[in-house]
């Protein structure tokens, strides 16, 4: 259950996410939907090959449905709140939103299936981050993972405390609000502060 709550916050959230990046980019409309559909589907697809299953996307309507009824709102939305939409701190949080879940529920699978440290971390940040790197390679930009701070490192910081809380069999509802809350924190603060890795 906590699994797919996970699942369905973070498809939410990185629709809408996916629609702010096509809009900024002044994609048609089709352009809007195809780059939603990737951010907020693909790194559970990523996901679902890596652990050896059907994707979800293929084998369930609700996903990809999901992803259209939110991209449709907010294509009917803009047209009446149209300075509201693309506000940055807006879009940074819906964002780390979907980071935030989708990395719970990468590592949550990644538990699921036995793997070790390492491999839930990978599976965590994959989840977390693999449709935002479709999503701006098919945009032609350089992955924001890449160059956007502390964002990669929340998502393997979720994997490698969801693997702690496991070893002492504290994973719960609680603990997982908990960890979920305190990842969009870190990244909001880490926005604010304008974090960024040391660079060459």
């Amino acid at each position: 259950m906590m699994l797919e709550y996970a699942e369905y916050i973070g498809i939410t959230a990185f629709s809408a996410s996916g629609f702010y990046i096509a809009k900024r980019n002044n994609l048609d409309i089709l352009g809007i939907y195809i780059v939603s559909f990737l951010t907020a589907l693909g790194g559970g697809l990523m996901r679902d090959i890596i652990i050896d299953r059907a994707p979800i996307t293929f084998t369930q309507t609700i996903p990809a449905a999901t992803v259209a009824l939110i991209v449709t709102a907010l294509l009917l939305l803009r047209h009446q709140y149209q300075h509201d939409i693309d506000n940055k701190p807006t879009f940074v949080f819906i964002d780390a939103v979907g980071m935030s879940s989708f990395a719970i529920s990468g590592a949550l699978l990644a538990i699921e299936n036995n793997f070790n440290l390492a491999g839930t971390m990978i599976l965590a940040f994959t989840t977390a981050i693999g449709g935002g790197i479709l999503r701006d390679i098919l945009i032609n930009q350089v992955p924001y993972v890449l160059k956007g701070g502390f964002y990669g490192v929340i998502a393997v910081g979720v994997g490698m405390l969801l693997y702690l809380l496991e070893k002492i069999n504290l994973i719960n509802t609680i603990t997982i609000m908990i960890l979920f809350t305190l990842a969009i924190i870190v990244r909001m603060y880490a926005y604010h502060k304008k974090w960024n890795l040391p660079r060459i």
